[in-house]
């Protein structure tokens, strides 16, 4: 699924490109891709203008004249690509949005349909009531943000894997981030030190930034704006090194599973005991 990173590089890349642009036109193949607010999508898009793109977790915002808002999901497998508008269209393609000006077109297409798209207006507080609330923005949490929840007795990877309570974060960045910080991800959060909690907020924020800096991870479907891969993967320090030298001391990586989520930890970096 596409983290926080994928997303912040796909909502870069579409704010450069798309500006100021008219829709003119809005094609949508599968109906039911469209989860909440309208289904007469092209009838609400056609001749609004985009007014910025934002990112909030892991959702990609297009903030619309007058205070609409169109929000895409990418779930496992999405993708939100801006195309040449005579560019071949793939399949499982599921919408299509045309501009005025020579921008391009914006696909979204999703294989496996667990993304989504909403339509809201009345800006903020028309989107409020349609999507579940998310927690604190993981790129620019700090520790007394963080050292608040963890006051949770929850284990730390399952809390920080919650959407309500930290925003953007998945099973990639939550095993680098506690890595970076020497933390095992079954430790309980209640447990942390505050220089703990202080050390995995910076690190939470460091890992994410590499990674906007590499283009996100791609490790299956994932791609930029502009269709490429991303190059994060390549760099990982622990997640996907299952039976490797741990980069730092030379400890087999293992792979264990935490809250359901396939999980790779060095036991001798990340002790459990405190």
């Amino acid at each position: 699924m596409p983290e926080l990173p994928e997303v912040e590089t796909i909502v870069l890349a579409l704010r450069a490109g798309l500006g100021r642009a008219r829709i003119l036109d809005a094609i949508v193949h599968r109906s039911d891709i469209i989860r909440s607010g309208t289904r007469d999508l092209p009838g609400r898009l056609i001749g609004r203008r985009i007014v910025s793109v934002e990112r909030e977790g892991k959702r990609i915002k297009l903030m619309l004249t007058p205070d609409g808002q169109c929000i895409f999901h990418l779930g496992m497998s999405g993708r939100l690509t801006l195309e040449r508008p005579r560019a071949p269209l793939l399949s499982h393609t599921h919408i299509q949005i045309r501009f005025a000006s020579r921008v391009g077109e914006l696909r979204f297409r999703d294989p496996r349909r667990f993304g989504g798209v909403w339509f809201f207006d009345g800006g903020p507080r028309g989107a409020a009531a349609g999507l579940a609330s998310l927690g604190p923005d993981a790129l620019t949490i700090r520790a007394p943000v963080l050292r608040g929840i963890c006051r949770r007795g929850r284990g730390i990877k399952a809390l920080l894997l919650d959407q309500q309570v930290v925003s953007g974060l998945g099973n990639i960045y939550t095993d680098e981030s506690l890595f970076d910080a020497r933390i095992h991800p079954l430790r309980r959060a209640s447990e942390l030190a505050d220089g703990q909690v202080g050390r995995l907020a910076g690190s939470i924020r460091k890992i994410l930034r590499r990674s906007i800096d590499s283009g996100g991870a791609t490790l299956r479907d994932y791609r930029k704006a502009d269709g490429s891969e991303g190059a994060f993967q390549r760099i990982c320090r622990v997640y996907g090194r299952e039976g490797q030298a741990c980069l730092r001391c030379g400890s087999p990586v293992r792979r264990i599973l935490v809250a359901g989520r396939s999980t790779h930890v060095c036991a001798v970096c990340q002790p459990l005991e405190a």
